[in-house]
């Protein structure tokens, strides 16, 4: 009996972290530029939804210091890799 109610409160102390654990969070496209400008301090100049051979990937066209860079981003908020 004291094994599983051991057992029992292990998963239940365990199901926030299993659940909150990285890249289960989908974002929309507003929210990734939204976190983009904030971490990078760049002008957004463009927005797009882009079919990667991983699927779905938004890439932005960023402004910082009269420079243009172009970067890809996954749906989880993870930078893509461009190959």
């Amino acid at each position: 009996m004291r094994l599983l109610l051991n057992i029992t409160v292990i998963l239940f102390l365990a199901i926030p972290v299993l659940h909150a654990a990285p890249g289960n969070k989908q974002y929309t496209i507003d929210e990734v530029a939204k976190q983009l400008q904030q971490r990078t301090g760049s002008k957004i100049l463009s927005a797009d939804v882009v079919q990667g051979k991983s699927g779905k990937q938004y890439r932005f066209k960023l402004e910082k210091d009269g420079l243009i860079k172009v970067m890809l981003m996954n749906p989880d908020g993870t930078r893509a890799k461009r190959k």
